[in-house]
């Protein structure tokens, strides 16, 4: 016998006689049971479960990204215009946006505080307190809203 032949012989295959033409067949091999094949498709539900939940936090991650970016776009915007006021209307104010299309459904609430000669006389502290309410990012199970703030702070003189 050639040294080919012997060799698929070794790796299962066997010899079969047809009309004294010799056949080479795959030896029969036992496949997968149904149990094997019930366990399998367990652990990949199982897989697939987690990455759906990780999907779910993920978006619920960029939700609370957009919503931070925009109040960091409102306090930006609260800064500039307080560049063109003048020294002695910088007061105490509040507010509110409402939801809208713009704010993809979330009213926000800029609360304005301003302290007097701090840090030193002729100078202003003002901080901009910005809340919101949104569903936690870590969340998966969509829970109830809860309240967001974020501050931001500067110092304008005379």
């Amino acid at each position: 016998m050639s040294m080919m032949l012997l060799s698929l012989l070794q790796e299962g295959f066997r010899l079969i006689r047809s009309n004294s033409i010799f056949l080479l067949r795959m030896a029969a091999s036992p496949g997968f049971s149904l149990i094997e094949v019930m366990i399998a498709l367990v652990v990949l539900a199982a897989g697939l479960l987690g990455l759906m939940a990780m999907q779910v936090v993920s978006i619920r991650g960029n939700v609370f990204s957009t919503e931070m970016t925009y109040a960091s776009f409102l306090a930006q915007k609260e800064f500039e215009e307080l560049r063109d006021m003048d020294y002695d209307s910088v007061v105490n104010d509040t507010k509110i946006i409402p939801a809208s299309e713009l704010t993809k459904g979330v009213a926000y609430t800029i609360t304005r505080t301003v302290s007097d000669n701090t840090p030193t006389d002729d100078m202003k502290t003002v901080e901009l307190e910005i809340k919101w309410k949104g569903v936690p990012a870590g969340s998966t199970t969509g829970g109830s809203p809860v309240e967001f703030k974020t501050r931001f702070c500067t110092v304008i003189y005379r």
